[in-house]
């Protein structure tokens, strides 16, 4: 399974992508026909969301628990599922429950 990970924080892509061993994950913001999409929505920019559902993605945007704000519009704009950032130490398990 292809994953497009949009994340601007190094240490994060690395503890992701190390996580994600099973998967063939590209780090970017240029979708290229992935399957699933995983977004840091506070550190990108969210509107990204709608641009990959359209294009046929499955989206998982994370970001803080308190920021209820941010979530509510990242399901506004179409993320499949919005998670803490504290379900990012693993990931593997947050693609699992979607699919």
């Amino acid at each position: 399974m292809k994953v497009l990970l949009v994340e601007p924080n190094l240490l994060m892509q690395s503890r992701i992508k190390n996580a994600l061993k099973n998967f063939d994950v590209r780090v970017g913001k240029d979708y290229s026909g992935e399957d699933i999409v995983l977004i840091n929505a506070e550190l990108s920019d969210p509107n990204l969301i709608k641009e990959f559902r359209e294009k046929g993605a499955k989206v998982i945007a994370y970001c803080g628990h308190k920021n209820t704000d941010l979530i509510k519009k990242c399901y506004e704009l179409g993320a499949h599922m919005v998670v803490p950032n504290s379900r990012m130490t693993n990931p593997e398990e947050v693609i699992k429950s979607l699919i």
